[in-house]
């Protein structure tokens, strides 16, 4: 709730340093206030973070994911 609040107010929420580039690129087009800047749905589903192929993730938490528990 508190991002939109901060849209509201013409103010960006923080974004994680950590994301990837492409991720904080897509999440800051998503977060503009204007939504006359904002991409239309079809344009966000053409760019490069959600065109890219999803990881497997083969760690700890993988079974749980997949709904068998050890």
């Amino acid at each position: 709730m508190q991002a939109l609040f901060r849209i509201g107010k013409g103010e960006r929420p923080p974004i994680p340093d950590t994301l990837s580039r492409d991720a904080r690129d897509f999440i800051l087009q998503c977060l503009q206030v204007n939504p006359d800047d904002r991409p239309t749905a079809a344009q966000l589903l053409n760019h490069s973070f959600v065109q890219r192929p999803l990881s497997t993730f083969s760690g700890s938490a993988s079974p749980y994911i997949r709904g068998r528990r050890g």
